[in-house]
């Protein structure tokens, strides 16, 4: 009998893990104050064996596209195993004309090296065994809340530097969005020094993806992402395939 249960209990844990990892899209208006000022569509596909891509389009919308056109596409694709992302590439192309930025990076586990390229200037520097991009590392927070996860800590690598993601739990609180009420629990990031903060309010009914963001740079000035559309890739029928009305 006591096998039995073991067996079910890592059934249970197994479907769990993976519950997070569904294929989505999701899409978010920027604000800043009372001005809508950008679009951002997210997508998130992953393979029956673990394959995954993740990918981040956002652009300037309305007025702000008049005053300064940008553009910012990241992607991240690699393999999920073990309830651990292990991201094989990743690219962040901004596109403006004040501060344009290319960078590839990809992932050598077999020499622990991560090979970069920022605006035709190559690095390279040590690749850890559970080093995350600066993509990737969003839905990594995602799916260790669905585990359950109480403490949260990520190894990031940027442009030749590692860096430590150590966020904090805040509040439990109930987020109204034009999609409906959610249940959500804050994840907060500060930086040490300075005025930035991003807070991600986590939604449980939609595996924790965050419904709203948001991001104090380090002058004060804030920036919220709201969700306004989303929909499930893997079952697109599923009431929780849900968009603006």
């Amino acid at each position: 009998m006591a096998r039995y249960i073991f067996v079910i209990l890592l059934w249970l844990l197994f479907c769990r893990a993976n519950a997070a990892q569904e294929s989505y899209v999701a899409t978010y208006k920027l604000v800043i104050g009372p001005l809508t000022v950008g679009k951002m569509v997210r997508s998130f596909e992953i393979q029956p064996n673990g394959a995954y891509q993740f990918e981040s389009r956002l652009r300037s919308t309305g007025l702000a596209s008049l005053v300064r056109r940008d553009e910012l596409l990241e992607s991240s694709a690699g393999i999920f195993r073990h309830g651990k992302f292990y991201p094989d590439t990743y690219t962040h192309v901004r596109k403006n004309k004040k501060k344009p930025l290319n960078v590839h990076m990809r992932f050598d586990r077999e020499n622990a090296n991560v090979h970069t390229v920022v605006n035709g200037t190559q690095l390279s520097s040590p690749l850890l065994e559970d080093m995350l991009d600066k993509l990737i590392y969003q839905a990594a927070i995602m799916h260790d809340l669905v585990t359950g996860r109480s403490e949260l800590s990520y190894r990031i690598t940027d442009r030749g530097k590692e860096k430590s993601y150590d966020p904090v739990f805040g509040e439990n609180t109930v987020v109204n969005t034009k999609l409906g009420r959610f249940n959500t629990v804050e994840i907060i990031r500060r930086r040490s020094g300075d005025k930035r903060r991003t807070i991600f309010w986590c939604a449980r009914d939609l595996g924790y993806l965050p419904i709203k963001v948001s991001y104090r740079d380090k002058d004060g000035t804030e920036t919220l992402a709201l969700l306004t559309n989303y929909r499930r890739l893997d079952n697109p029928d599923s009431p929780q395939s849900q968009s603006e009305r």
